[in-house]
């Protein structure tokens, strides 16, 4: 286990089998808004089972690295009570400010010389926004269309799908750019231009419509499937 004054603390839960007691006993010495990363072989579900089970609604669940041997998630602890239903609203919304957060640090850390420790952030930015967006796509989305009686291929999903066609390509191209020793601010504008306006979409129209249309115990069921996706 590690930890730094400016970063989570890490635990290391290696092979099988996993230790789930000690991951959550590590989240438990959590105040509200500090994390653990957990990094393990792969992606630790049953730890994630175990956290919905017995502590639902008391945490996040960021995916930052997926590779066949290798998998980073951070648990971050929230200011709520064991049992606290979850809405669509505010797990999303704090997913985006998490996300914005990874993005600027990586292009401060590109500012300050530290070009490794940029695309190591970058990296970590993709992968959650990429996760977002796939869970948005396969689950959000399909409840919205059903309970709103509009279909895929018209109205506010199709619209958000297609700009994040667009997302998914700026941030590809950004990748390479860094990767290639560029520092791609022009690129980087784009991005902040099409991401701000599709965010702003989501949390004030796309988001609260959906959890309207469901109810508490659905919103609750629709954010463990997406903490599980």
């Amino acid at each position: 286990m590690t930890t730094s004054p400016s970063a989570p603390m890490v635990m290391d839960l290696g092979a099988e089998p996993m230790n789930c007691g000690a991951a959550l006993a590590a989240f438990d010495a959590l105040s509200a808004g500090q994390s653990v990363v957990i990094r393990a072989g792969r992606e630790p579900r049953e730890l994630l089972s175990r956290l919905q089970a017995e502590r639902q609604g008391t945490f996040e669940w960021s995916l930052l690295e997926a590779q066949p041997s290798c998998c980073r998630v951070q648990l971050t602890r929230r200011a709520a009570n064991r049992g606290a239903r979850r809405e669509v609203t505010e797990a999303l919304a704090w997913d985006h400010d998490r996300l914005d957060e990874l993005e600027q640090q990586a292009f401060n850390l590109l500012a300050g010389g530290d070009r490794a420790a940029a695309q190591a952030a970058w990296s970590e930015f993709t992968v959650g926004l990429r996760r977002h967006i796939r869970f948005e796509e396969e689950l959000l989305f399909p409840a919205f269309e059903e309970r709103l009686g509009v279909t895929p291929a018209a109205g506010p999903t199709a619209v958000m799908c297609s700009e994040h066609r667009e997302i998914e390509r700026l941030i590809g191209a950004i990748g390479q750019a860094l990767t290639g020793g560029e520092a791609p601010l022009l690129l980087r504008a784009a991005l902040h231009r099409v991401l701000g306006e599709h965010n702003l979409k989501e949390e004030r129209v796309l988001y609260p419509a959906t959890d309207h249309a469901l109810d508490p115990e659905e919103r609750d069921a629709l954010v463990a499937r997406i903490q599980a996706s």
